[in-house]
Formats: C-alpha cells, structure tokens, sequence
C-alpha cells in the first residue's frame, strides 16, 4: 500500500530532526564568570611627540567579568571554541601625563575601558574522568579590544589588540543537559597604547583569568 504525501513529509520531518539533534549533540554553549589580573609593564617611550624620550610603567586594575563559549566536539582530541569575553579595566601609566607646551610631567595617567575578547581555539577533552571530573585544554588566537568609556575614557580611541591564550580546566554534567565548568585561562597581548605615541612602548602582558561557571549541552 503506498504511503500518503503526508506521510512522507512527516516521516522526512522526523528524519530531518534526528540529524539535527546528532549534530547539536557534539556542541554545548557556557557562560562563566572570571576574574582579570594583568600583569604589569615597563618600558621606554617609542616614539615621543615631545621630543625626548621617558620611561614609565603601565598597570591595570583587577577586575570581575564574564565570557560565553560555544563548544563543538567531534571526539575527544579532536574539538574547537568560540569565546566572548566582557569586562572593564582601569589602564594607570605612573609616567607619562606630560605637558605639550612644556614636557614637564604632571601626575599619574588613567583611563577607563571596556575589554572585550573575540577569539576561537583548538579544545581536547580527553577520554579520561580524573576526581570524577572531564579535564579539557585549549589554545587559540584571536583579538582583545580596548574601548576607552565615555566619561573615564579620557577621549582616547578604541583599539583592538591581536591576543593569544590557553586555558585548562574540569567541567560535570550535574543533569542530562546542565553541567558545570571551572577552569583558569591565560590571554597574551601587547599592551594598550590607544593609539598615541606618550602611551607606546610595545611590550606584551598577559591577563590571567580564573573562572566558575555553568553550560548547556544539547
């Protein structure tokens, strides 16, 4: 007996969801909140519009933030994340707020900025429970960008950093779909100049960014 067009679409339907569900089953989405501690620098001016050249070092202030992962899985060495992160930092040069008529220097230097992170890696969960918990490990690349606020900005211009990190972690399901993830990342970078010559010393820092959070696995 031959089968209705009806039934025929519906039995496609129903095929077509199952591929999507074993698709989704490799991915899970996360959100975490962390912590920035970033790592001081010190350095000569590059390139001075003040004709002469200084020294000073930059600091930026501990700060909470959040990120949001999507995880895709294909095996256990074989995986990849997408990463968003948010926070906002104060960057502090303790010599650098100098004169343009005179040179002279005339006090500290802050600027507030919101930092955001855009990047993807490479993710292993290996095949291996260790305290009941999946360890992972991940390293990637992509762009950390600084946007100096309205009001504690200092009218500086936003500027995007290209950014190198990894993090390690454990991370258990505690419900079919619901898990839970903490972990402790590391994002390379150089630091902020916001584009001006008196803040230029091109050295690297790095951010370190302990983080708890939770994940939905479809």
């Amino acid at each position: 007996m031959a089968s209705s067009p009806l039934a025929l679409h519906a039995q496609d339907t129903t095929a077509a969801q199952t591929r999507a569900q074993r698709v989704l089953s490799h991915f899970d989405i996360g959100v975490s909140g962390i912590a920035f501690f970033t790592k001081d620098v010190s350095g000569t001016v590059a390139s001075s519009s003040y004709g002469k050249n200084y020294n000073f070092t930059q600091s930026a202030s501990s700060a909470a933030g959040v990120i949001a992962t999507i995880r895709g899985q294909k095996s256990p060495w074989k995986g990849f994340e997408v990463n968003y992160g948010y926070g906002r930092t104060t960057e502090s040069y303790t010599c650098c707020n100098v004169s343009s008529t005179t040179g002279a220097y005339i006090g500290p230097f802050q600027s507030q900025a919101t930092a955001s992170e855009y990047t993807a890696g490479y993710l292993v969960r290996p095949d291996t429970k260790i305290f009941g918990f999946q360890p992972y490990v991940a390293v990637g690349a992509g762009v950390y960008e600084f946007k100096p606020t309205l009001n504690g900005g200092q009218g500086l211009q936003t500027q995007a950093r290209a950014a190198y990190y990894y993090s390690v972690g454990a991370e258990d399901m505690i419900s079919p779909s619901f898990g839970i993830r903490a972990g402790f990342r590391q994002l390379y970078y150089k630091a902020p100049d916001f584009g001006q010559n008196y803040l230029k010393i091109t050295k690297t820092t790095f951010t370190s960014e302990p983080m708890v959070g939770v994940f939905y696995h479809f």
